[in-house]
């Protein structure tokens, strides 16, 4: 519910008392020449807008930012053009963006008086593609020209990998700890903080896509795209002037999510030219439910989509004009590949400068088409996951082969012996290591001075503050729960107190419980990082004597068993924690709650496990209960860092 970082200012400016934004005071606005009748108490009459707003359904303030948004623009005279929008990403939130616009656009037409565009020709095309005879190319994934005087999200650091490493080789999937240096970076960060990776797409990707647009002859030209519009505020879309279409496929566009309807609708029908791609086309467009079982389940990623209607013309003898996208289109159609962020699984009291990351690497098949008979797409591959697993396959010697062409530099990690020397990475079979995962092949730029017998590699890295934090008073009990990668910012919390501890037992200072609720599939395979929290929670015990871990492996036993299930069976213990010293609640608990893991299951069940308890406990209904834990959230003692 709270506001991006960009429009932070922009929010306070306009809503100046957030806990009760009517009352907010009315802002001071420049009062415009051309309109003398300017109303100082509803100084935006006269202006228009329209709104969509972007949120969770797990998270307790859905679109909470959108609706002050909109009750303060109307409050100060506004008008909204249509309905407010609120998009789900829990469910869909490309289809509720789709049905937002479709009802939205014909409105604001009216107003403003456009015509409505036909729709089987293609709109005007944003971007303008320029070949290039350049002699500076810049094609290893730079995201500036020049040194960057600060580095932040748009101008990540290159972090040396100091540290990589599987966190359980014996279990079903790939679990990763990757820890990276920021010494001279001028970043900092604290234990709660998330760490940005900018991830590369596989050479398989990048590929397919290159071959689905006619461009594998040319996947090395250098090339420049900016704006056909002269006025547009962003006039280039690349961080670079000059780049390669293949360069520009593996660093800078996300070019393995399923294509949107919306935009099946707008930037493919307009160029199917046959009968065949129209009518394969049209239902991914028109019906949700068949885009969904098609494009979504399928992974149909761009690449993926034009082959599938090449497929389908060529079954209909309709070949003789198959189906060609523009690249033009193609750059629409593809976002730019975002950082991911992971909550960092290290405090910097204990690690400074070397801020680590804890992840499952993601992989998962696509699911037939409506009949259950085709597979139109094929595994889905988590771009950034798989990117690290293929980062800490070359740094600890796995095969890779140093790529000669002046036009293609890099260092390509393959477990393929057919490559490079089949020089398509999408013709080849995939293969499949003990854990039955699909190892993808990624060209890697390594530091200066590395070599194939001393190999050294660098990720493009930033830090994202969080409001996730440890109570600043040691003595505040805290309650840890964090099943899965879940632990991340949990283990950062246990290395800080597990430091603190140290100090206070030597100079007797109280230090408040601490309680850390862990859970995986099996103990065997996925108790990741259990010797050293075994050792970490000694040393907190000496501060702190009824602190300890308690663990629920929910395959160790007939029945599952999850952490929700042992915050019930250890209700006695988490009561008296809450109560911080004192005899009853009578409202919200002093210690602190941090969960980490799923939104959808997990953190409403967490919650709904501690009002019960509490409840129980106080003598009090659930609903009296709910209000003390919703007003922890308010007082910042019960944070979440949740993800569905």
């Amino acid at each position: 519910g709270e506001p991006t970082d960009n429009m932070e200012a922009w929010f306070n400016a306009l809503v100046s008392d957030r806990e009760s934004p009517e009352e907010s005071e009315i802002p001071e606005f420049q009062e415009p020449e051309s309109k003398p009748e300017f109303d100082s108490e509803m100084p935006l009459l006269g202006v228009s807008f329209a709104m969509f707003g972007l949120g969770n359904n797990t998270y307790e303030h859905f679109n909470h930012h959108a609706r002050v948004v909109d009750g303060r623009l109307q409050a100060l005279g506004a008008a909204r053009v249509g309905e407010r929008g609120e998009g789900d990403d829990d469910a869909d939130i490309e289809e509720d963006f789709a049905r937002w616009k479709e009802a939205t656009l014909p409105l604001v037409r009216q107003f403003l008086g456009a015509p409505t565009p036909t729709e089987d020709v293609a709109p005007q095309a944003t971007w303008m593609v320029i070949e290039l005879e350049a002699k500076v190319v810049w094609d290893s994934g730079q995201f500036s020209e020049t040194p960057a005087p600060v580095f932040d999200s748009r101008h990540p650091f290159s972090a040396p990998v100091v540290v990589a490493r599987e966190l359980t080789p014996q279990a079903d999937r790939h679990l990763v700890h990757i820890e990276v240096d920021l010494a001279g970076s001028g970043l900092h960060y604290e234990a709660g903080d998330h760490i940005g990776v900018y991830p590369t797409n596989a050479d398989e990707e990048v590929d397919l896509l290159l071959a689905a647009l006619r461009l594998r002859h040319k996947a090395d030209t250098p090339i420049s795209v900016t704006a056909t519009d002269p006025f547009a505020a962003q006039q280039s879309l690349f961080p670079v002037e000059t780049t390669t279409y293949r360069a520009a496929f593996r660093h800078y566009l996300d070019i393995t999510t399923p294509v949107p309807r919306a935009q099946i609708k707008a930037l493919m029908l307009p160029h199917a030219r046959s009968d065949a791609a129209r009518n394969f086309l049209r239902p991914l467009a028109d019906n949700k439910d068949v885009h969904a079982a098609v494009v979504v389940a399928g992974c149909l990623s761009l690449a993926r989509l034009i082959n599938a209607v090449r497929e389908a013309e060529s079954a209909q003898a309709e070949a003789q004009s198959p189906f060609e996208l523009p690249v033009e289109a193609a750059l629409e159609l593809c976002p730019r590949l975002q950082a991911r962020l992971y909550s960092i699984s290290s405090s910097s009291r204990v690690r400074p400068d070397r801020p680590s990351i804890t992840a499952v690497v993601l992989q998962y098949d696509s699911k037939a088409d409506a009949s259950g008979t085709t597979t139109l797409g094929t595994r889905r591959c988590g771009a950034a996951t798989n990117y690290l697993l293929g980062a800490l396959r070359y740094l600890r010697g796995d095969r890779a082969v140093e790529l000669e062409s002046d036009t293609r530099p890099g260092i390509l990690v393959t477990a393929n012996d057919q490559l490079p020397q089949i020089t398509d990475a999408s013709t080849v079979a995939p293969v499949f290591d003990a854990k039955k995962h699909m190892l993808q092949s990624f060209t890697v730029h390594p530091l200066p001075g590395s070599t194939l017998a001393d190999r050294q590699l660098a990720l493009p890295v930033f830090i994202r503050k969080s409001t996730f934090r440890l109570p600043a008073d040691l003595a505040t009990p805290i309650i840890m729960i964090g099943p899965g990668t879940g632990l991340a910012p949990m283990r950062g919390f246990i290395q800080e107190r597990a430091l603190l501890a140290r100090e206070a037992a030597a100079s007797g200072t109280p230090m408040g419980t601490a309680l850390l609720f862990f859970g995986a599939r099996t103990q065997e395979h996925d108790y990741m990082y259990r010797d050293e929290l075994e050792e970490l929670f000694v040393d907190i015990r000496t501060a702190a004597p009824e602190s300890r871990i308690i663990t629920a492996f929910s395959r160790d036993q007939s029945q599952k068993i999850y952490v929700q299930h042992r915050l019930v069976e250890y209700a006695e213990l988490v009561y008296r924690t809450l109560l911080c010293g004192q005899e009853t609640l009578g409202g919200a608990p002093r210690a602190h709650i941090y969960v980490c893991g799923d939104a959808k299951s997990m953190a409403r069940d967490v919650t709904q496990a501690l009002v019960s308890l509490v409840a129980t406990r106080e003598g009090v209904s659930e609903d009296v209960a709910a209000r003390w834990f919703s007003d922890m959230r308010r007082l910042s003692r019960y944070q979440e860092d949740v993800w569905s």
